[in-house]
């Protein structure tokens, strides 16, 4: 019992010994300068939009100069000086056994541009958070035009565009075959989206952001049966934002012309802001496919407007 004891007291003091030693250990960094700052910035984007040098003079601005004592380096103001920048989404800040503060930061990584009506333009991440725009870094992702506001609070109409844009530009840039054929994505009131190919001038009408693995499965479908045979230039909008069909314009006729409209550069997708609003004409009647998974067309079976 007294052997138990004995091995318990010694645990005891080695125990307090180890953390006296800790804390001594720990007193004594406090005491030490810093050495330096290194920056690490993690990101899934292959554009880089966050500036090292930048983050360490924002770092020595909050406090973080080299050559200061370790204890009066406030981490938790650095941190709270770096969540200002939007374009950082996580950080850890720690002192390694070299006295070098280490900044690790995580960079949102952006899925679409925006374009308002007005014509100002920012980045949108997966969370639906604005991003700012960086005029000597373009980033190949989704466009999207005719956003109705500027405001950063949104009302509740305009907050659901957004969550549709979120919805359709992650859709399209986890499929390679999609967002190299997407040159642009406009929004009109109206008609909701409506895709600009960047082959063909065809206006593709999506309606918004829900269902889309169907919507995009029945518009490849009808690019690979009917498309194929007819050539680009046999129709001039594509509608499939109602379940289980395919409404297709014939190529002639009068067509509703999109909201904005916007010359795009097809190798890039990035159009000029869009400053004014096009003129609305009436929607001919179209040609109306049956809810099948395999769509069948042939010029023999086209249904052309009585005068």
């Amino acid at each position: 019992m007294i052997k138990k004891k004995l091995i318990l007291i010694v645990w005891l003091l080695l125990g307090f010994g180890a953390m006296a030693l800790f804390f001594i250990g720990a007193s004594s960094k406090q005491d030490k300068p810093c050495k330096g700052i290194n920056v690490e910035v993690s990101r899934k984007a292959k554009q880089v939009f966050t500036d090292v040098q930048g983050i360490k003079q924002n770092i020595a601005e909050a406090g973080g100069k080299p050559g200061l004592p370790i204890g009066q380096i406030n981490l938790s103001q650095i941190e709270q000086t770096l969540k200002l920048n939007p374009w950082i989404s996580h950080i850890k800040l720690y002192f390694d056994n070299d006295q070098v503060l280490q900044a690790s930061l995580e960079e949102n990584d952006p899925i679409a541009r925006v374009f308002t009506i007005t014509g100002k333009s920012f980045y949108l991440d997966s969370g639906a958070h604005f991003l700012p725009t960086n005029r000597n870094i373009v980033a190949r992702i989704p466009v999207f035009t005719g956003f109705p506001s500027d405001k950063t609070i949104l009302s509740r109409p305009d907050s659901a565009i957004l969550r549709d844009m979120c919805a359709i530009a992650a859709f399209v840039i986890n499929d390679t075959f999609w967002n190299s054929f997407i040159a642009q994505i406009n929004y009109s009131p109206e008609d909701g989206f409506e895709i600009l190919p960047t082959i063909g001038d065809q206006i593709i009408r999506i309606g918004n952001g829900e269902a889309l693995e169907s919507k995009f499965n029945r518009l490849y479908s009808f690019y690979r049966q009917v498309i194929a045979k007819t050539g680009l230039d046999a129709y001039s909008q594509i509608d499939v934002q109602y379940q289980g069909q395919v409404v297709a314009t014939p190529a002639g006729k009068t067509a509703h012309v999109p909201h904005p409209l916007v010359t795009t550069s097809k190798s890039t997708g990035i159009p000029p802001p869009a400053t004014s609003k096009a003129t609305s004409q009436p929607t001919p009647k179209a040609v109306m496919r049956p809810a099948k998974k395999t769509i069948k067309k042939t010029p023999q079976t086209k249904t052309t407007k009585k005068p």
